[in-house]
This record gives C-alpha cells, structure tokens and sequence, in this order.
C-alpha cells in the first residue's frame, strides 16, 4: 500500500484564509476601506510601469529624440552624397569645370599664356 504524503500549505495560507473571512464577516466601511488601499496599490504599479521599464515613458521619449537625431543626420548624408555625384559627374564630362580646378587649384596655365598678378591692396 502507497503512503499518502499531506502536502503542506503556505507560509501565507492561514493569513489569507482569515483575511478572506474577516473580508467576508466584517461590515461595509472595511471592505470599501481595503477596496480603495487595492486600487491606490493597483495605481502605484501601473504608474512604476509606465515611468521604468521596456515599454517606459522616458524610454519611449528618448527614443523618439534619437530616431529624429538619426533622421536629420541621414539628410545630411544623402545631401553630402547627392553633391559628391554631382562633382563626379562635373570631373567626367565638363571640361570647363576640369580646367576652373586646374586653374584655381593647382595654379596651371596653357603654354605660352601670360598671367598677370597683382599685389594684395
């Protein structure tokens, strides 16, 4: 024959039998009384988890910064990238921008071209 094993109960289990009953036998102005602390506890928690965690209100606020910090910076690239397209295709086919660098940047001139300079005022 198997030997039956009684299983214990909680810790808490006595203390949550007898608030139940003193819940359940006492009059109005208590049960209203514990009624309002459970909300006031129900309230604190909801606030806890809107002000921390994953899902946080600051969190949320702080991410929402970041990806406008990253949009504008992604306009600043496509822009730098949209004028470096534009200055490859000037050095492959314009030959007037090709010699306005050559002059200006490298100081070059056609043979025989006579530069003049003049003194800073």
């Amino acid at each position: 024959m198997t030997r039956r094993v009684k299983q214990s109960k909680s810790f808490l289990a006595p203390l949550a039998e007898n608030f139940l009953k003193k819940l359940s036998s006492t009059n109005d102005r208590f049960r209203r009384k514990m009624l309002h602390y459970g909300l006031w506890v129900v309230a604190l928690i909801v606030v806890y988890s809107l002000m921390s965690g994953t899902y946080g209100i600051p969190r949320i606020v702080r991410l929402k910064l970041e990806k406008e910090a990253l949009i504008s910076e992604n306009k600043e690239f496509i822009a730098i990238i949209v004028d470096t397209e534009r200055t490859r295709e000037m050095l492959k086919n314009d030959r007037n921008y090709i010699e306005n660098i050559a002059r200006t940047k490298y100081f070059m001139a056609y043979p025989n071209e006579i530069i003049y300079r003049y003194s800073d005022r």
